[in-house]
């Protein structure tokens, strides 16, 4: 696996901008400086936002997760954000503490429908992986996740960036194949797997079959490496029950 990590623009758009409003646009850094990390906020992490939102905003979850292959501790907190002129989303902030005890922000996830929490998914002499669950909002149900990775014993933490993956998937399938999500990635074995719907299927239904994506990590992206994909086909009349009737 190459793991050379460059600090990538991460295309996933922003959803609870400082200010507390939906109307405001901002970009990530914008909100990773809203985001304490100072060591009085942080040892109150249990109850205390570390986001400053400007909107309404809840501590859900808190917890840490020791990594020794980096010589570090993950603090990570879970927030549910409301503001003052739309829906409500959730928000995860992962910090990383070094042997030394300094803190720095790892990263943020956001979804707009649900949000996982941490989970070390592959710890190693080389690096480690950090986990995010998350899907978004809608009939879409498209994926929130977010991957974060650690090298070297320096405790130095970098966001994942994940666009990008999914359009190049769809590409690898043949004609009349379409991806339909979320995905379940499998961090751990650098895999995902998702759905494909046929032609014809409906959104909610995808019955073409479950495409399998090696993935990798390359200057700090999420990429595929290969594809494993048995297109399934209708066979025979379908049978409904009770039967419908003559017109």
């Amino acid at each position: 696996m190459s793991l050379t990590l460059a600090l990538a623009a991460l295309a996933t758009p922003v959803i609870s901008c400082p200010g507390g409003s939906i109307e405001t646009e901002c970009q990530r850094a914008d909100v990773a400086k809203k985001i304490a990390v100072a060591p009085g906020r942080v040892a109150k992490i249990a109850d205390t936002c570390l986001y400053d939102y400007g909107g309404r905003c809840g501590v859900e979850a808190s917890g840490r997760i020791e990594v020794p292959e980096r010589g570090s501790t993950l603090l990570w907190q879970k927030l549910s954000l409301a503001p003052r002129d739309g829906p409500q989303a959730w928000m995860v902030v992962l910090l990383a503490r070094d042997a030394a005890g300094k803190t720095t922000l790892a990263g943020f996830a956001e979804s707009s429908g649900s949000i996982g929490t941490p989970d070390l998914v592959e710890s190693n002499g080389e690096y480690s992986l950090v986990h995010v669950t998350g899907t978004l909002a809608g009939s879409g149900a498209g994926n929130a996740d977010a991957l974060f990775m650690g090298e070297g014993d320096k405790a130095a933490w970098r966001q994942v960036d994940l666009s990008g993956w999914y359009d190049d998937g769809a590409k690898m399938l043949p004609k009349g194949y379409w991806l339909r999500g979320p995905a379940d990635f499998l961090f751990g074995e650098m895999l995902a797997v998702i759905p494909v719907a046929r032609d014809g299927d409906g959104n909610c239904c995808p019955r073409g079959g479950q495409g399998l994506f090696d993935l990798d990590i390359r200057d700090g992206r999420l990429v595929l490496t290969g594809m494993r994909f048995q297109p399934m086909q209708p066979v025979g009349d379908m049978i409904e029950y009770p039967p419908p009737k003559e017109e």
